[in-house]
């Protein structure tokens, strides 16, 4: 452009490759294409846009191939990510071997501080056939440079190339000239042999006589074998690599730039504004973050221009590998193209869709993945599904080209208290794949949902994890330590989680101060003269054992409709009462949910025939693209005991499907659940369709990203948790009929 010449560019490449292909073919040598750097800095160094760099390459590489080359030489790379940018370009359009090659300073490092093992192992994830330094300096330090890294880089499983300069620039006369003699470079340069290095030659200040000299000196010596296939072990940033066969312990990765649960943060991106992004991202990594998990999923936003401005700002602000979490394509690809290392993607599932859509990505860019434990089945309680769908996880990426080795398998973490004896079967799952030598990666806050002091309960199952062999937790890295000896919190954890405190009514009764007296509370109750009160404390109490007898001798003298209001309804709106001024967690209102439910299945036949005090008819489920169902499953089963009519339809669901459903039932209200930012716009669509088709049904929503703002925005309601969706569902259908 320059030269007024950007027009021309393919013509030119196209031009001299073919008039190099004319000059090799009768003496049976190799053309090579060879691309430099632009001269420019790249964002976020610069002002230069990485999708322009890759225009350019990848014009260039076209010419060159249609030219004739034999293979690509990508060279004099100063910059990791405009490297890993040319290296992109040239695969796009061609499958001939590419070499990639960065020139480094003194110290070790590109000028823009990248040192040679990130570097050379991020380009071979990257799919470069082989790596190498060229330029730089001259052999004599390119040879100490490569003796400082040689057993690693050999262990990356790639050909190594190197060609140095006639030695450094000397000025004579005012004129560049380079002082290594043809026998003394080929001398120096023969080292590079000796260490396994594959291609050799030479750069700045080499000749022909050079060369010759290279190739007298090299003259029969076949290198050593490489060291089996190419491994993909370093998680790589622009500045670090983690060295993950190696690394000792866990790999720490940061949680807290999530908008999902800190609103701060959630707030400053929709505004654009990024003080939370830098002091969380300092914060996390001084606390022991090894990487940085990165999530903008916020509704209204422009997602993918958020998350590049998002990586722009975290490659100065911290030094450590991201991990960047969406299953959106659109927005891992604006990341990805940005990204200058080998990053990780969180996440990719066994579904269909998600397989198509991540897989091509994270073999485009180089990058690592999480593949979730999960597929069009749902998510599993016992480990054996787990362990299934993980494994046929791997069996198709590899089919697809993805290495096992850029795989981190993530069971999934289930909540305990409304799942009990997953936590266990999770372990089961990282056992399995952490024999085979598969990483295995967890997102650990969901094991303690809906329990106080959580910290504790976490505390002890990563400890247990790590013990069968995780390799990396997605976490707040404040609450990560190593554990020596079990506190007494920790002990009540560990009795919850292995099942001897079913419940968690001990851990719970702990953590509160409180002593737990195991003799007291139903037995006592249930001897009460008055049969109403207690089947009333039975379901405060969640005695889903003995309620049953209860409501069967409360007939002998009792109407239905007054056992089902004065006992089981008051007593559940009591646990409301109780799980919203923090007195209640999750484990004691789903017992007294199941109480609930398990003495009204006595009455419903008989309700039937007197009252049957039916408030509404809901149609109830999380929205498509979204597997997450505990919340859903407390709010329909809530629901019901209150007297709703539910029509509960799954999760995973289709939106014309809730309409449908909605129709047939004569629905008052729907209800929507999601947990996740890409879900969410499923339920504007909803809205959409009951307004178009003419519902009278109100629209109920929740979960854990779902805000009142996003429900005004999109015309619903909001409920933020069971007990205030149950209120909230009264209220609605109460108003409808007056």
């Amino acid at each position: 452009a320059e030269y007024g010449l950007a027009g021309r560019c393919r013509e030119i490449n196209r031009a001299a490759a073919a008039l190099a292909r004319q000059t090799a073919a009768p003496r049976g040598v190799y053309v090579a294409g060879s691309i430099g750097p632009s001269g420019r800095l790249a964002e976020p160094l610069g002002d230069t846009r990485v999708d322009e760099l890759y225009e350019s390459f990848a014009e260039q590489a076209r010419g060159l191939a249609e030219g004739g080359v034999d293979l690509f030489i990508i060279e004099t790379m100063s910059d990791l990510l405009e490297a890993k940018t040319a290296l992109r370009a040239v695969k796009d359009i061609s499958g001939l071997p590419v070499v990639a090659s960065i020139t480094f300073e003194e110290n070790g490092k590109t000028i823009s501080g990248t040192g040679m093992l990130t570097a050379l192992a991020t380009l071979a994830q990257a799919g470069a056939d082989a790596v190498g330094a060229n330029c730089s300096m001259g052999p004599d330090g390119l040879v100490e440079l490569y003796k400082a890294h040689i057993g690693l880089l050999r262990e990356i499983g790639t050909p190594l190339t190197v060609w140095a300069n006639a030695g450094l620039p000397e000025i004579k006369d005012g004129r560049t000239f380079y002082s290594l003699s043809p026998e003394r470079f080929a001398e120096l340069s023969a080292s590079f042999a000796d260490m396994g290095v594959k291609i050799i030659g030479g750069c700045c200040g080499t000749t022909p006589a050079h060369i010759c000299a290279l190739r007298e000196r090299l003259k029969g010596r076949a290198g050593s074998a490489l060291r089996g296939k190419k491994s993909f072990s370093y998680l790589t940033s622009r500045f670090a690599a983690i060295d993950m066969r190696t690394h000792e312990g866990l790999i720490v990765i940061g949680e807290r730039l999530n908008p999902t649960a800190r609103k701060k943060f959630a707030e400053e991106l929709k505004g654009s504004r990024f003080a939370f992004l830098r002091e969380e991202s300092r914060k996390q990594v001084d606390e022991g973050a090894h990487a940085l998990d990165i999530n903008v999923g916020v509704p209204g936003i422009d997602e993918p221009a958020t998350m590049r401005e998002c990586l722009r700002i975290l490659s100065t602000t911290v030094k450590t590998p991201l991990m960047i979490d969406s299953d959106n394509p659109v927005v891992l690809e604006a990341a990805l193209a940005l990204y200058p290392g080998s990053g990780i993607v969180n996440s990719i599932s066994g579904k269909g869709h998600s397989l198509d859509a991540v897989v091509p990505l994270v073999a485009r860019y180089g990058f690592f993945t999480v593949a979730l434990c999960m597929d069009e089945s749902g998510i599993h309680r016992e480990a054996e599904k787990r362990i299934a769908i993980g494994e046929h996880i791997l069996e198709e990426l590899e089919r697809r080209g993805i290495d096992a080795g850029r795989v981190f398998i993530d069971p999934l973490m289930l909540t305990e208290s409304a799942e009990p004896g997953s936590a266990m079967e999770t372990l089961k799952v990282i056992g399995h794949f952490a024999k085979r030598g598969i990483k295995t990666s967890l997102g650990l806050s969901n094991i303690s949902f809906g329990l106080p002091a959580r910290k504790h309960i976490n505390t002890v199952f990563l400890h247990l994890a790590r013990e069968k062999g995780l390799s990396a937790a997605i976490v707040n890295p404040s609450g990560v330590r190593e554990v020596v000896e079990y506190s007494a919190e920790e002990r009540h954890a560990l009795d919850f989680l292995t099942g001897t405190d079913p419940g968690a009514s001990r851990y719970i009764a702990f953590v509160s101060g409180k002593e737990a007296d195991a003799g007291a509370g139903p037995a006592t109750r249930a001897s009460s003269s008055n049969p109403i009160e207690t089947i009333y404390s039975m379901v405060v109490d969640g005695d889903n054992d003995a309620i049953a007898a209860a409501v069967e001798s409360a007939l002998a003298a009792g109407a239905p409709d007054v056992i089902m209001n004065e006992g089981l309804i008051k007593g559940l709106e009591r646990v409301g009462e109780l799980y919203s001024s923090g007195e209640y967690f999750l484990p004691q209102m789903i017992a007294s949910a199941n109480a609930m439910k398990n003495g009204f299945a006595v009455l419903k036949p008989l309700l039937s025939t007197a009252s049957s005090r039916k408030l509404g008819r809901v149609v109830i489920c999380t929205v498509r693209g979204d597997v997450h169902d505990i919340g859903k499953n407390i709010v329909a089963m809530m629901l019901e005991n209150h007297g709703f009519e539910v029509t509960d339809l799954g999760k995973d669901v289709p939106s014309d499907v809730v309409i449908t459903a909605a129709k047939d039932s004569g629905a008052d209200l729907i209800c929507l659940s999601s947990l996740l930012t890409t879900t969410m716009n499923e339920m504007r669509i909803v809205a959409e369709l009951i307004r178009s088709e003419g519902l009278g049904a109100k629209l109920l929503i929740g979960g854990a990203v779902v805000t009142e703002e996003y429900a005004r925005s999109i015309g619903a309601h909001y409920a933020s948790d069971a007990v205030t969706g149950v209120a909230k569902a009264r209220e609605l259908v109460t108003r409808a009929s007056d």
